[in-house]
């Protein structure tokens, strides 16, 4: 069997990363003393850049992208429902 990969929390990986950009530690200090290679650091890190920019150009997580979707389909439902009983009482006027 291979070896079974270490896991980083969330919390582990951000603490890691605010050390190396607030100056605290250089990556290759923060390699050594959490026993992480310098180049998951730098992946982390242009990650963590990455999530930050598209915050900021207005872009929304995923998780709420999916909640504002999920409204939008709900209110359409809502629309064309209202839009069925309008429709039915015009009808039931004309007859």
């Amino acid at each position: 069997m291979g070896k079974q990969r270490k896991t980083w929390s969330p919390e582990l990986k951000e603490q890691i990363i605010l050390a190396v950009l607030s100056g605290e530690h250089t990556i290759a200090e923060a390699a050594r003393e959490y026993e992480v290679s310098e180049s998951l650091i730098h992946t982390w890190r242009a990650q963590f850049l990455e999530a930050g920019r598209a915050r900021l150009q207005g872009a929304r997580p995923d998780a709420a992208q999916k909640k504002l979707e999920k409204e939008v389909q709900q209110l359409k439902a809502i629309i064309a429902d209202k839009e069925l009983s309008l429709y039915i009482a015009k009808k039931i006027r004309g007859l």
